[in-house]
């Protein structure tokens, strides 16, 4: 036999009036690469990290943290760890530093978040943050 009762359909609640919206994006941006950079600086506060960025397949910068680093070296050997075909061994004022990479396809692209310094479960949480606003962002 099959049941006529049908499942509840959930609606999210539209804005009352007077009510406050939380607003979870301290700014806004209507350009992509703006966007990105605030995307990719908030993941990095955050996480405590030294920076966050974007290369494409090609090893080039595409988007970064807000950062004074020259990240252009970087950027070139993002590609290569994604790989796994090295292992990257980053020193910055005398400390070692963690690497993290994460691949993904944007708009048949290959791009590759890379996320240094912090520790292991925080630098792991903010890639995937970085993933989630870099395929939205870029969409």
């Amino acid at each position: 036999m099959h049941s006529t009762a049908r499942a509840p359909i959930r609606i999210t609640p539209l804005p009352r009036p007077g009510r406050r919206v939380v607003e979870r994006r301290k700014q806004r941006s209507n350009g992509t690469a703006d966007a990105l950079e605030l995307a990719l600086s908030a993941a990095a506060d955050g996480g405590v990290l030294d920076v966050v960025l974007i290369a494409d397949d090609f090893g080039m910068l595409v988007a970064s943290s807000n950062t004074t680093l020259d990240l252009e070296m970087l950027a070139a050997i993002t590609p290569i760890v994604s790989r796994g075909r090295a292992k990257a061994s980053i020193k910055r004022n005398g400390e070692h530093r963690d690497l993290s990479v994460k691949s993904i396809r944007v708009l048949d692209e290959t791009l590759h978040i890379a996320a240094l310094g912090g520790d292991p479960s925080t630098r792991a949480l903010s890639v995937m943050r970085t993933v989630t606003a870099a395929r939205r962002i870029l969409a």
